[in-house]
């Protein structure tokens, strides 16, 4: 398809705005008559050359700043504390897992845990002898069963 000089000025004005392509489309056939399919559409602008701006952000209003404890080394997702137990859940879950993240027991032993495809609950990093004492396994498992429930699992 062919433009005139007019709508190939209004096409570029348009995609130089950040319009977007439904409402380049709406603006073509209201202002300059001409009804396009969407891949119609992607056609020409390709053909042509032009490329779609990005819209400018709309201006945030200023909030007052909000100081957060960040959890970690910046790749934990959520931090709980329970008495002296902290478990946090990994943001990208490790390879083979559903689900995985850190835990640090009352004693100061930290761990690495995952939970699988089985539903099975592992705990990696710690020597095998290492056994957390009950209360800190009790804590440890009602607050990952709340990292799961927030995760929708």
């Amino acid at each position: 398809m062919k433009l005139d000089s007019k709508q190939l000025e209004a096409l570029r004005v348009w995609a130089a705005q950040g319009e977007s392509l439904s409402t380049i489309q709406k603006n073509l056939e209201a202002e300059l008559n001409l009804r396009l399919t969407y891949m119609d559409l992607r056609f020409l602008l390709d053909d042509y050359g032009i490329e779609l701006g990005k819209k400018p952000a709309p201006e945030k209003k200023e909030e007052p700043a909000v100081e957060e404890a960040l959890p970690g080394e910046g790749e934990a997702e959520e931090m709980e504390v329970a008495g002296a137990v902290q478990v946090e859940a990994d943001l990208i879950n490790r390879p083979g897992t559903l689900m995985s993240g850190a835990v640090t027991f009352s004693d100061g032993v930290k761990a690495k845990w995952y939970l699988d495809q089985m539903g099975r609950l592992g705990l990696e990093g710690v020597d095998k002898g290492y056994r957390p004492a009950p209360e800190d396994i009790q804590d440890f498992q009602s607050e990952l069963q709340k990292i799961i429930q927030k995760k929708g699992y």
